[in-house]
């Protein structure tokens, strides 16, 4: 499982001046100046290399050792059940890659990684990732419970550079961190812009079969309903102009889930191809739907403070697929 995978573009890294964080040591996630107080949400904070927040999680403990050590350790009092890692390993040679095993405890986690010199702030959820229907993995590595506070060892089990390497490199240094997801209302938003554009479709509104629908003036959390006919694939994009976490269903089945934590226009999107003689469907409690069907799309969001519009269409995705 690729541990800096990104999640995708609409669940970005909050910007703006970095305000100086509490101490908090490499190898743990307690401050060191006050261990008692828990310290503010601020969006742009660090975490030894890493932002604090990022994607809807929090950096609570990192550790960071030199590759020659070939490990990296630090503790982490778990408190979340839906947890993602980060990785950072600056100094590498160029092109190079560790590969990375992850355990409890000293126990196998079963979560394997890699690591390279290119800092990312996109956690992966541990355990899953979004799919249809789903907004996250909420799993937490084998051998930590929330309430336990555990050792946390990331080994280097190989090294890659075009195809794997008979030695592991001596150089470079290796970060690690772990997040927990953030509930969305405690997030640390960016910084409100001074005045929100309004949401404009992407080229996917100009083409046939498509229907853009737009959130109420008066209230972007009301959902907005409209119909289409059903020809299996799909494609649902949605527009966002405020952070929130908006869906989108069919007949009331959830296909696409995602939180919005910027002001940048990106929002959850999905695609499923389908061709026409396939008896395989994108998700099994579609599978009573017949060519032609008509069905009711439905786009809610919560927490959303502006406008937003969805593109909707469902039709064959593969050119051959209309024979």
């Amino acid at each position: 499982m690729a541990l800096i995978a990104a999640l995708a573009t609409y669940v970005a890294i909050p910007g703006g001046e970095l305000a100086q964080p509490p101490k908090v040591a490499a190898g743990s996630a307690t401050p060191s100046a006050s261990p008692s107080a828990a310290p503010e949400p601020v969006a742009g904070r660090k975490v030894g290399p890493f932002a604090e927040y990022a994607r809807g999680y929090r950096v609570v403990a990192f550790g960071k050792a030199h590759v020659r050590s070939k490990k990296v350790e630090f503790t982490w009092a778990v408190t979340a059940t839906d947890v993602a890692f980060l990785t950072y390993c600056p100094g590498l040679p160029k092109d190079t890659s560790l590969d990375l095993k992850l355990a409890i405890n000293g126990s196998d986690a079963g979560y394997t990684t890699t690591c390279n010199a290119d800092l990312h702030n996109d956690p992966t959820p541990y355990g899953g990732s979004q799919g249809y229907g789903s907004e996250r993995g909420r799993t937490a590595p084998r051998g930590a419970s929330v309430g336990d506070t555990v050792t946390v060892t990331v080994a280097v089990s190989g090294a890659q550079r075009n195809g794997y390497l008979p030695t592991i490199p001596t150089q470079g240094t290796m970060y690690v961190a772990v997040a927990e997801k953030v509930p969305f209302t405690q997030y640390p938003f960016p910084a409100r812009p001074a005045k929100l554009a309004p949401p404009t479709p992407d080229g996917m509104a100009s083409e046939p079969g498509t229907k853009v629908v737009h959130s109420d003036p008066a209230d972007p959390n009301k959902p907005a309903t409209t119909t289409l006919t059903w020809h299996r694939g799909f494609d649902f994009t949605v527009v966002p102009q405020t952070p929130g976490i908006y869906r989108v269903s069919v007949n009331g089945v959830s296909v696409v889930a995602g939180e919005v934590y910027e002001y940048s226009g990106n929002g959850p999107n999905i695609s499923c191809q389908v061709k026409r003689k396939d008896k395989g469907h994108c998700l099994r409690e579609l599978e009573s739907l017949k060519d032609g069907d008509t069905v009711t799309v439905t786009v809610t969001a919560q927490h959303a403070t502006g406008p937003w519009l969805a593109e909707l269409r469902s039709e064959w995705q593969d050119p051959s697929a209309r024979g």
